[in-house]
């Protein structure tokens, strides 16, 4: 039996941790900065009790560069890994600089790196439909054990550093197109009347956009952005990140970060980020 150590615990580990505990046979840990009572099947371990305990495997899921870093760097992970040779598992969506780093210095103290930012959001956590942008310093079955719990697609790339730049450039992406359901939808609504309901069957089910449309404008229809799958911090987080791999001074990319921003000072971090589509947000930033 594997021991796997799930460090942090957000929506996105909340959603995994019970098909780690239901699917792999493996005793679980959890170490968390808030958590005070375990999950069901786990077992709540501090950073100081890791000597006792080294993990097989250690899955590492954090908000930001900063919190992924202080883990990872933290003596006593490091002399754990050091001790059972572990395979860790980075989920975080962080830079290139700080992954780059993360590989060699998990590999200097003997542990395998596993690069793994994950799309899916809330509803492939907790469905165990996750797919994986991956990079592997070697093959190692127990971290595979893992994935496969958790995670249905997985897309290999060849050198460390380029999952991380493709999941931000990804997201990039997909907040530019969510993005511009502000410049046209409300158009249609004004225009079309009680037609907007054609034209909303139509951009959901039929097309390239149907895709975004399906998954996303019932939401902005219904300015319903409380219960995220998807944070606005996160992703005010990951588009400032972005700028990493596609420079500072990309216009859109900042029009698109901005409007981002404005949503998170308007609604909160804490809601879903469709909510930069949002009637309040518009009127912040002059959108028609």
């Amino acid at each position: 039996m594997i021991s796997v150590l799930v460090a942090g615990y957000g929506v996105m580990t909340r959603g995994i941790i019970p098909h780690i505990v239901q699917k792999a046979g493996a005793r679980v840990f959890l170490t968390s900065r808030h958590m005070r009572t375990a999950p069901s099947g786990v077992t709540l371990l501090t950073l100081d009790e890791l000597a006792r305990t080294p993990p097989d495997v250690i899955l590492g899921c954090f908000e930001s560069d900063e919190r992924s870093r202080e883990f990872w760097t933290d003596p006593q992970v490091l002399a754990a890994v050091s001790r059972s040779r572990s395979a860790c598992i980075e989920m975080s969506t962080v830079t290139p600089g700080w992954i780059e780093e993360w590989h060699a210095l998990i590999g200097d103290h003997g542990g395998a790196t596993i690069e793994s930012p994950v799309t899916g959001s809330k509803v492939g956590a907790a469905g165990g439909t996750l797919s994986a942008f991956l990079h592997a310093s070697v093959p190692d079955d127990r971290a595979w054990q893992v994935l496969d719990t958790f995670v249905t697609k997985k897309y290999h790339f060849s050198a460390p550093g380029n999952p991380s730049r493709f999941k931000l450039v990804y997201n990039a992406w997909g907040a530019a197109l969510l993005h511009t359901l502000t410049a046209f939808i409300p158009t249609l609504q004004d225009d079309l009347a009680e037609d907007f309901a054609v034209a909303a069957e139509i951009v959901q089910g039929d097309g390239w956009m149907s895709l975004v449309a399906a998954s996303k404008l019932g939401r902005m229809v219904e300015q319903n952005f409380e219960d995220p799958d998807f944070a606005l911090t996160h992703m005010v987080k990951d588009l400032r990140y972005a700028h990493s791999v596609l420079g500072e001074a990309n216009p859109l990319v900042n029009l698109v970060y901005q409007a981002f921003l404005n949503a998170e000072s308007t609604y909160g971090g804490t809601a879903d980020y469709t909510a930069v589509t949002g009637e309040k947000n518009r009127e912040e930033v002059g959108t028609p």
